[in-house]
């Protein structure tokens, strides 16, 4: 079989589970849903203890895989065996030979998994391991979806709980704890329990979500940009309290206006606020530069030029001197507000 992407793995796992699986990638959430599938669909709960087979494979001996593999299924009809980051890239000649007889003698009650947890399978001694796969079982890779892809699915999974998300609220979601489906799903979670009986909105997002760091400091960013800089204020000032390290804060900082510089140079340019996303790494965030379109609206480029030069004037303050590293956040602060509200008239 081919190398399968999602969909075609879906439907395996759904008409034919048996059989040897190669399972990659970065996103570690799918990994786990998929492996947990088609153990799900191959072994019988209450025979599991005989009939599923799991190593650690920086510490398995692949012939102990092989005697798992062609062991007799116990008082059901199949059995799984599941390998963890054994690293077959690795494997001596008489170890490949007994991988290659494996997955080509594969038995028909088995399913095979090896999933790569921890380990990238990127470098070239790999090529020849995927080619086995591809050539006698499934090779999969599950990496990060994109934005718009993990908003529908958050939309679609709140929908079966009868807890739906008001337009836009899902994307917002995304935005505030990042793109990791782990913890998208368990915001997620959150938010039906909390909302369970109506729509879920944006202030319950606010409410009950662990925002990560960089979506907190862009709050302090949007309300600076739309002029609320005394909310703003109060927004740093909570997160110093919270003892979030000023330096990192100092770096989402920078990261907004970077955003800004780049989408407002595109926009005066003629282009999409999203082309520069073709040249720098915004891999799933390209909505960042949306955003920041949307922020700097009205802003000039020289005055975006002087919030740059503050933040790096603050940044080695931070790092150079033993003063007090709040005020330092607080005193850039102010000084952004004027920079934009001159940059603005």
């Amino acid at each position: 079989m081919a190398a399968a992407d999602e969909r075609m793995l879906k439907e395996k796992i759904k008409n034919s589970p048996l059989g040897a699986y190669f399972i990659y990638g970065d996103e570690d959430y799918l990994k786990k849903v998929y492996v947990n599938k088609i153990i799900s669909a191959v072994v019988d709960d209450d025979f599991a203890e005989f009939n599923f087979h799991k190593f650690e494979g920086k510490e398995a001996n692949l012939g102990d895989v092989y005697d798992s593999v062609e062991a007799l299924p116990m008082m059901s009809d199949t059995t799984c065996v599941l390998v963890e980051d054994m690293p077959l890239d690795t494997l001596d000649e008489s170890s490949t030979a007994l991988l290659t007889d494996m997955l080509a003698g594969m038995p028909e009650t088995c399913a095979l998994i090896f999933c790569m947890m921890s380990v990238n399978p990127s470098s070239k001694g790999w090529d020849a391991v995927k080619k086995l796969f591809e050539k006698y079982g499934t090779l999969v890779r599950l990496d990060k979806k994109e934005t718009a892809d993990i908003v529908k699915t958050v939309e679609k999974a709140a929908e079966k709980r009868g807890v739906p998300f008001e337009n836009g609220v899902a994307r917002y979601l995304v935005e505030c704890v990042g793109s990791d489906l782990n913890t998208v799903h368990n915001e997620m979670e959150k938010l039906c329990a909390y909302a369970l009986g109506r729509t879920v909105k944006k202030a319950d997002v606010d409410a009950v979500c662990s925002k990560s760091l960089e979506a907190k400091a862009f709050d302090v960013m949007r309300s600076l940009h739309s002029g609320r800089f005394e909310t703003a204020m109060s927004k740093l000032e909570t997160l110093i309290s919270q003892k979030e390290e000023p330096v990192m804060l100092l770096g989402a900082f920078v990261t907004s206006y970077m955003d800004i510089y780049r989408a407002r140079a595109a926009v005066l340019s003629g282009l999409a606020a999203s082309e520069p996303a073709k040249y720098y790494d915004y891999k799933k965030k390209e909505f960042r530069l949306n955003n920041a379109s949307r922020d700097s609206r009205g802003l000039s480029l020289p005055a975006i030029y002087e919030c740059i030069e503050i933040l790096a004037k603050a940044d080695e303050q931070l790092k150079s001197y033993e003063t007090d590293k709040s005020l330092i956040l607080e005193q850039t602060l102010t000084k952004l507000a004027a920079a934009e509200s001159d940059g603005r008239r």
